[in-house]
């Protein structure tokens, strides 16, 4: 399943985005999530998207982030967060 990752991951979007990630884990098969929109990041929006790779993982869902911007990979490395993103690819890639 491909899916957009919105350009706000932030306080302000968490409930939206909440159901969007129930829906993407309601489906079958592996979840690939195009992060290359996103361009405002928060310590909320990293934490739910967290919960969903983690989530996938539990199920045993493949999951992948592709395409993240730099705001995305610079706030998953500051709260230490890359081994939860561990299936990752570059910009580009």
């Amino acid at each position: 399943m491909n899916c957009l990752l919105p350009e706000s991951l932030d306080i302000s979007t968490v409930l939206d985005t909440t159901t969007l990630y129930q829906e993407w884990l309601a489906g079958s098969g592996s979840i690939e999530l195009n992060a290359e929109k996103v361009v405002r990041v928060d310590a909320a929006g990293l934490q739910l998207l967290s919960c969903l790779f983690i989530s996938a993982k539990e199920n045993h869902r493949d999951i992948y982030l592709l395409k993240p911007t730099e705001t995305l990979t610079d706030g998953i490395q500051t709260l230490g967060l890359c081994d939860v993103f561990e299936r990752t690819t570059s910009v580009g890639e």
